[in-house]
C-alpha cells in the first residue's frame, strides 16, 4: 500500500500540487481551471514475495502459491428457507431478499445526519415467516447492544427507529422507547421508591406505560432528557416526547374535574421531576397541575396503591419547591392524615411521616404573619417532630459517624446511613428542625437582643443542615 499524492496533472508538470482541506480540486488547477483528477487517497499494489532477516541472514519468501495447492470449499453465510406452498414463493423470496438486503440508509434532519434502520415492509405470513423478522431485530439489538443506552448514548437511535418489539396485546414499541423504558426502571425510578416499599414506579408504571400513551410519554421524556444530560448532548428527543405528553395532558387536565384518574397524576408527576432536570428555567408548570390533580383527588394519598405512592412523591416535589422558590405549599395536607402510612411500622412509613410534618411546617411558616409561628402552634408541632425522633427504628442510627475535621482534611461530616428510607428520613428531620428554629417566636424579654438571637438560631442550624445535606 502507499499513499497517494497530488493529481496527475500536477505529477505531469512537476509541481507542488497543494489540496486545500476539504477541496475537491488542488489549488494549481483551481488557478488555471482546468478538471483535477485526484488518484485514490490510498493505492494497493500486489505483493509476490517479502524479505525477512533472521540471524544476521535475509531470507526470502514468495507469497505465490503452488499450482497444486489444495483449496477447501469456505461455508456462505447462513441462508433460511422458507417452507411455503408454490403460491406464497414470490413473497418468500422478497422476504428473503429483503432480510439479506443491508438495511442501514442515512437520513437528515435538523439536528444532522442519523443512520436509521429499515426493516422488511410486511412480514411475511406463512410457514416459517417470523424467522426473516426475528433475524432482523435480533441483528439490530447486536449493533445496539455494544453500546446500550444506560452505559452510552447511541446517536443512532432516534424516536421514529421502526425496530419494534411486538407485546401480546399488540402495541410496538422500538428499540430506541424500550432502551428508555429500561432507563427509566433501572436509574430513575429508584429516586421516587425510595420512600415506598412496594417500589411502584419500578413495577406498576411502566405496566402503565404499556397501555396508557400518556405515561409512555412521560417515562421517555424523562428518560432521555436524563441521558442526554449525562452525555453532555442535546436534548430534542426528550423535547419532542415532552411535546407529545403535553398535547395528551392538556386535554385531559380539561376534563379532570369530572374525569380525574391515577395515570394523569403518574404522567404530571413525572413531568414534574422532567422540570426539575431544567436548572436554568423551572417554570413549575406541572407543580400547578400536580397541586391541582391531588386536591381533586381527595383520597388518591389514603387509597393504597400506585395513586398513594404518587402522592407522596409528589409531596416531596411540593416541599422541595416550596423551599427553592420561596413560595407557599398550596396543598390540602388533611389528605395526607388518612395515608396507611400513619398505621405502617416500616422505614418507608417512618419516612414520610416526618416528610408530612415537613410540609405541616413549611405550611404553617408560610400562613404566619412574619414567619413567625405562634408559640402553641409551634409547641404542638416541635413536640410532634421530637415524638418521631423519639420514636424511629433503633436500626436509623448512623453505622458510622466522623465529625468535621478541617486538619484531616475532612471539611464536612461523615454519616454512614443502613438504608435509603432511612437517609431520606433523617434529612427531612433536620430539615423540619431547621424550620422550627428560624420560625421560632421570640421572647418577649429578648426583643433588644435580636443580634444575639440570630447568632443563637445560626449556631442551632448549622449542624442540622450539616446532618441534613450529608446523610448518606
Amino acid at each position: 500500500m502507499r499513499v497517494g499524492k497530488g493529481c496527475g496533472r500536477c505529477r505531469h508538470r512537476h509541481i507542488r500540487c497543494v489540496i486545500p482541506t476539504g477541496a475537491s480540486t488542488c489549488t494549481p488547477c483551481l488557478r488555471l481551471g482546468r478538471a483535477c483528477h485526484l488518484d485514490p487517497r490510498f493505492q494497493f499494489k500486489p505483493v509476490h514475495h517479502v524479505y525477512q532477516k533472521s540471524n544476521g541472514a535475509t531470507a526470502r519468501f514468495e507469497l505465490d502459491w503452488d499450482k497444486e495447492q489444495v483449496w477447501v470449499d469456505v461455508l456462505q453465510p447462513v441462508t433460511f428457507v422458507l417452507e411455503a406452498n408454490e403460491e406464497s414463493a414470490g413473497d418468500d423470496r422478497s422476504a428473503v431478499e429483503q432480510c439479506n438486503t443491508p438495511a442501514l440508509e442515512s437520513v437528515g434532519d435538523e439536528h444532522g445526519a442519523l443512520e436509521q434502520y429499515t426493516p422488511a415492509s410486511e412480514p411475511v405470513s406463512n410457514g416459517r415467516s417470523e424467522w426473516t423478522h426475528d433475524f432482523q431485530s435480533e441483528n439490530t439489538y447486536q449493533a445496539q447492544a455494544r453500546s446500550p443506552v444506560y452505559e452510552s448514548r447511541p446517536h443512532q437511535d432516534i424516536t421514529n427507529s421502526p425496530i419494534s418489539l411486538v407485546s401480546d396485546n399488540g402495541s410496538t414499541l422500538t428499540l430506541r422507547e424500550a432502551s428508555l423504558i429500561r432507563y427509566f426502571i433501572q436509574k430513575l425510578a429508584p429516586w421516587a421508591d425510595v420512600c415506598d416499599i412496594n417500589s411502584h414506579f419500578s413495577t406498576e408504571v411502566p405496566r402503565r406505560a404499556l397501555e396508557n400513551n400518556m405515561v409512555l410519554q412521560a417515562i421517555l421524556a424523562l428518560s432521555a432528557r436524563h441521558d442526554a444530560i449525562l452525555a453532555n448532548d442535546s436534548d430534542w428527543e426528550a423535547s419532542a416526547y415532552h411535546g407529545q405528553c403535553l398535547k395528551l395532558l392538556i386535554a385531559a387536565l380539561d376534563k379532570a374535574e369530572t374525569n380525574c384518574d391515577e395515570n394523569m397524576l403518574i404522567a404530571v408527576v413525572i413531568l414534574r421531576i422532567y422540570e426539575e432536570l431544567e436548572t436554568n428555567s423551572d417554570q413549575q408548570f406541572h407543580l400547578l397541575g400536580s397541586n391541582r390533580l391531588v386536591n381533586l383527588m381527595a383520597r388518591s394519598a389514603s387509597s393504597g396503591g400506585v395513586a398513594e405512592a404518587v402522592s407522596w412523591q409528589f409531596l416531596r416535589q411540593a416541599i422541595y419547591a416550596s423551599v427553592v422558590q420561596h413560595q407557599p405549599l398550596q396543598l390540602d395536607l388533611q389528605n395526607y392524615e388518612r395515608s396507611s402510612m400513619f398505621h405502617c411500622h416500616n422505614d418507608a412509613a417512618c419516612a414520610n411521616k416526618i416528610i408530612y410534618h415537613c410540609a405541616r411546617i413549611l405550611q404553617l411558616c408560610c400562613d404566619a404573619p412574619g414567619h413567625i409561628v405562634a408559640q402553641d402552634t409551634w409547641r404542638q408541632i416541635s413536640d410532634s417532630v421530637n415524638e418521631w425522633n423519639h420514636a424511629k427504628p433503633t436500626t436509623w442510627q448512623p453505622i458510622r459517624y466522623q465529625a468535621l475535621s478541617v486538619a484531616d482534611g475532612r471539611p464536612f461530616p461523615v454519616i454512614w446511613m443502613i438504608s435509603p428510607p432511612a437517609v431520606i428520613g433523617m434529612q427531612y428531620y433536620h430539615s423540619a428542625c431547621i424550620f422550627l428554629t428560624l420560625s421560632e417566636s421570640p421572647s418577649h424579654s429578648m426583643s433588644d437582643y435580636e443580634r444575639a438571637r440570630t447568632r443563637r438560631v445560626q449556631e442551632v442550624a448549622k449542624p442540622k443542615l450539616w446532618e441534613a445535606i450529608f446523610a448518606g
